[in-house]
């Protein structure tokens, strides 16, 4: 899915209030997915806690630290160093789940 098409699905599924046009209905998602953007690159990883966005029956976004670890390089088979990264796991909510399964 684009980002176009959500927005026609939200505009056209939640029956946006008279005076909210599509353009509004990306400007708010725009403003959502910056939101959550800016908070994981501001928030820290620390060994006690990890930054996380919960939204109920969806999911958890959770900021992860990946350490540094020796890779292969796929052509030559040489060890590689490869650096430790920030990254964003996802894990899939109850109601989600379900929905995905058909339970």
């Amino acid at each position: 899915m684009t980002k176009q098409e959500l927005i026609d699905r939200i505009y056209k599924k939640r029956g946006a209030p008279a005076g909210v046009t599509k353009k509004a209905v990306g400007e708010i998602i725009d403003g959502v997915f910056s939101e959550l953007g800016d908070y994981f690159v501001k928030a820290k990883v620390t060994k006690r806690a990890s930054p996380r966005f919960t939204y109920p029956g969806f999911g958890t976004f959770q900021k992860r630290k990946r350490p540094a670890r020796t890779g292969r390089h796929p052509q030559t088979g040489d060890p590689i160093e490869i650096p430790s990264q920030n990254t964003v796991s996802f894990a899939l909510g109850r109601d989600l789940k379900h929905l995905l399964n058909g339970d």
